[in-house]
């Protein structure tokens, strides 16, 4: 396994570890207000637009399988980011760790793609389907989150 492709896996594999871990108390307080529709599967938090740090990337599961990426803000807004078969698996980069990432994405023999962050906010990764990921981050000028890069693995 070439450096890079090693990177993206401990990368993945860290996404994961975040997604295992309890729901906190101040995100299972602001699922409730926000009435998800569905338990949270996976989370990360982050400082999605600026000076707003409290806000969590969450992966909404659904009954019938799969289910939905959003970023839940501390007022409880609910903003849709895409959705998901299979598990759930997402994961917050800090603009300098999600450069690092898609340097390691580019030095990747297996791994096609790049993640190409725009702002000085947190990044959302999470992967739609068993090999295809995509990455989102708030757009200031559009009000709304964007899609700054994605791979497949």
């Amino acid at each position: 396994m070439k450096h890079g492709t090693r990177l993206v896996a401990v990368a993945l594999a860290m996404g994961s570890m975040a997604a295992a871990q309890p729901v906190p108390a101040a995100l299972a307080a602001l699922a409730a207000k926000a009435r998800l529709g569905g338990p949270v599967a996976a989370w990360c938090h982050g400082e999605f637009r600026p000076k707003h740090p409290r806000a969590f990337a969450v992966a909404i599961a659904s009954a019938a399988g799969g289910g939905r990426y959003a970023v839940l803000e501390p007022d409880a807004t609910v903003t849709q980011l895409g959705s998901f078969t299979g598990g759930a698996d997402l994961k917050c980069y800090s603009r300098a760790a999600a450069r690092k990432l898609n340097d390691a994405i580019a030095s990747s023999e297996t791994i096609h793609g790049r993640v190409i962050p725009r702002w000085n906010t947190t990044v959302v990764c999470a992967f739609m389907d068993d090999v295809t990921s995509v990455c989102w981050q708030y757009s200031p000028t559009d009000r709304a989150f964007v899609e700054v890069g994605g791979w497949v693995t």
